[in-house]
């Protein structure tokens, strides 16, 4: 089998815009690990987000979560590596985030997401990762100074136009103390510095010898790019951001008609 293992984001490539992954993506996945393939989720979601949908798939061994900033092991659900914001760098940059006029932020600390109180933006967002968001009572910035947390992610979802132009505003700010990504046309994420789910991809991939050059990795938005560059195959889905496929070598169907099980039909077959 040229291609041992598929690493596949989740939100706009496994999962459809009807929230289900399809059973033909399910079928493909089992008969792929029945030849031996591995498959892998590699999310920025929380862990407490991504396991029940990876725990149903029957998945075991290691998980993405974070954007590249933990990996859990399915099984024990126990967290294998992770890396978080420094407390300084997080407490700075969200009474930056607060100072902005229309961004609604979020903090995961300890697999739990924080918010500061209730907001449409925010329920959207836990209805769909179909997580609960505490809310804090008061700003997020001094929630985080007064515990002493360091943060795993900082999220900020924005109007689309905006989230472009916010994400080179702080890049070019924190250059050396924070990764940012854009992981929907509205949400800028915010991660400890060097960490990207390529990162992580490579982690995984030396703990099962697996070469680069054995691997799929498959994306859609500006987050998915470093695994996508880092893999022997780098596949962009239909519906994929413009730079995202930019980045691919290939671009296939869309999330919404079974793009993996396209993937593996295409090019894991051998």
């Amino acid at each position: 089998m040229k291609y041992k293992a598929i690493f596949s984001d989740f939100d706009g490539t496994l999962y459809s815009d009807n929230f289900e992954i399809s059973q033909k993506n399910i079928d493909a996945i089992h008969d792929y690990e029945a030849r031996g393939g591995k498959f892998f989720v590699a999310t920025g979601r929380l862990f407490q987000a991504i396991y029940p949908h990876v725990s149903a798939l029957g998945l075991k061994g290691e998980v993405i979560v974070y954007q590249g900033g933990g990996i859990f092991d399915i099984e024990s659900k126990k967290a294998l590596w992770q890396q978080a914001i420094s407390n300084e760098v997080a407490v700075e940059c969200l009474r930056k985030l607060e100072a902005e006029e229309n961004s609604v932020n979020m903090v995961y600390i300890d697999d739990k997401c924080y918010g500061t109180e209730p907001h449409y933006a925010i329920d959207m967002f836990c209805k769909i990762c179909k997580i609960e968001c505490i809310f804090v009572g008061e700003k997020l910035s001094d929630y985080v100074a007064r515990t002493g947390a360091t943060p795993n992610k900082l999220l900020a979802m924005v109007e689309p136009q905006d989230a472009l132009p916010l994400a080179e505003k702080y890049g070019k700010a924190y250059d050396g103390k924070l990764a940012l990504m854009r992981s929907q046309p509205f949400m800028v994420e915010f991660t400890a510095y060097g960490l990207s789910k390529g990162a992580a991809v490579e982690k995984v991939c030396k703990i099962h010898n697996l070469k680069r050059e054995e691997i799929i990795c498959v994306g859609d938005a500006d987050n998915d790019i470093p695994m996508i560059k880092y893999a022997g195959l780098g596949i962009a889905v239909m519906n994929a951001m413009e730079t995202t496929k930019a980045a691919a070598d290939v671009v296939g169907v869309s999330n919404n008609h079974d793009a993996i099980a396209w993937i593996i039909e295409n090019y894991c077959k051998d």
